[in-house]
């Protein structure tokens, strides 16, 4: 993602963290991108941080590894 961001000369940070840290950044980024395997969590996840943006990804999504994917998935929702 964020050599996508590079490539296209937009400002915007792309950082990855374990799910155990969610509460810890939770609050000062403007979206988390769950993988599908911890889906349990988005309700929660949501809910403990309810300024932030939280997408869950589909398999799909995540299976791609292609940053582009995801870039033009936070496009369509109007963030980055």
């Amino acid at each position: 993602m964020q050599k996508v961001y590079d490539a296209a000369d937009r400002d915007v940070k792309v950082d990855a963290y374990d799910f155990g840290m969610v509460d810890e950044v939770g609050d000062d980024v403007d979206v988390i991108l769950l993988a599908p395997q911890i889906g349990w969590a988005f309700d929660q996840t949501k809910a403990g941080h309810p300024n932030t943006k939280v997408i869950l990804l589909t398999m799909q999504q995540f299976g791609s590894m292609d940053g582009q994917v995801l870039v033009d998935l936070l496009d369509e929702k109007g963030i980055g």
